[in-house]
């Protein structure tokens, strides 16, 4: 069962509150994961509260701000919400500074981004970006970091829910097996979405012709499908990228399994995964892709959603 830490702005630390019910939730493609709680009301907590963090036994899971506090009075009396992300929600929130870097770097991006905010928990060096990199009117701390990520590293910048950062991208190393000799569930649900597959997407690689080019989706799920979409990737903001980022959402989209656990497992996201069913059979090539947890008058439950792997 998580456990729960409220600090105040005083910077009281407050332990061991009860909550009646949660929901935690991470997900590989939102930035940011998310907590909500309800507990009995306090009012220092409710005038005071300032951030929220959890545990799974003795591993900080998740630390953010408080975005919402209410207070609710029915008929079993008043109880407190208590909602909040993680640390990435404050890159997401705030805008960038429309400037352009030199040769920026690692630690640049640092001194800029993160350390502003408290984020400390980050591997650095001093290799630049040989050339300019642009900010634009608009774009997010979120947004510039992301994209001295992907032009540095190659990479998909990545901050965990206890706050550490990532700028060369996260893999969860471990294998995961669901079913026989692996975590047990006790409701599993397939979905083949084939509606969302995008069969291709037409290119348009300079502004003076048409969609002349195209990119193929090589799922076989495709096979019979004919779904088209559109890029200009002569226009300034779209790339090729915008154009294979349309065909992995599809494919992501289009079919994925939903597992339901009975219980608190909280360490998964990003793993590759087995699933071994006596109906569906064995299932191979596949990533936890987000982890919903929850408590209620039910229990603890954990919904965990699988979708093919990703090649690299």
């Amino acid at each position: 069962m998580l456990r729960y830490e409220i600090k105040l702005k005083n910077g009281e630390l407050r332990k061991g509150f009860k909550a009646f019910s949660a929901v935690w939730k991470s997900e590989l493609d939102v930035p940011a994961d998310s907590l909500s709680l309800n507990c009995a009301y306090d009012d220092e907590i409710f005038n005071q509260g300032d951030r929220l963090s959890a545990y799974d036994g003795e591993t900080l899971i998740f630390e953010g701000q408080l975005d919402e506090l209410s207070r609710i009075r029915g008929g079993s009396g008043t109880a407190l919400t208590l909602s909040a992300r993680s640390a990435a929600a404050v890159l997401l929130d705030n805008e960038a500074e429309p400037l352009s870097y030199r040769n920026p770097t690692a630690v640049l991006m640092y001194r800029k981004y993160l350390q502003p905010f408290g984020l400390d928990d980050v591997q650095l060096d001093e290799t630049p970006i040989i050339g300019y990199m642009r900010i634009d009117k608009g774009m997010t701390c979120w947004q510039a970091l992301e994209l001295f990520c992907r032009t540095r590293y190659g990479a998909k910048l990545t901050v965990s829910g206890a706050g550490r950062v990532y700028l060369r991208g996260y893999k969860n190393s471990k294998t995961v097996r669901f079913g026989s000799d692996g975590i047990k569930y006790y409701s599993i649900k397939e979905n083949n979405s084939r509606y969302k597959l995008i069969s291709e997407v037409r290119l348009k690689v300079k502004s003076t012709s048409g969609y002349l080019s195209k990119m193929i989706n090589s799922n076989p799920g495709c096979g019979h499908i004919k779904r088209a979409r559109y890029v200009n990737t002569a226009a300034e903001n779209n790339s090729l990228t915008t154009a294979d980022n349309i065909i992995r959402r599809s494919n992501l989209e289009g079919h994925k399994i939903t597992l339901t656990i009975r219980g608190c497992v909280t360490d998964i996201l990003g793993a590759d995964a087995v699933l071994d069913d006596r109906d569906f059979g064995r299932i191979d090539g596949l990533t936890v892709r987000k982890i919903t947890y929850s408590l209620s008058d039910r229990g603890e439950l954990t919904t965990v959603v699988l979708n093919d792997r990703e090649e690299t």
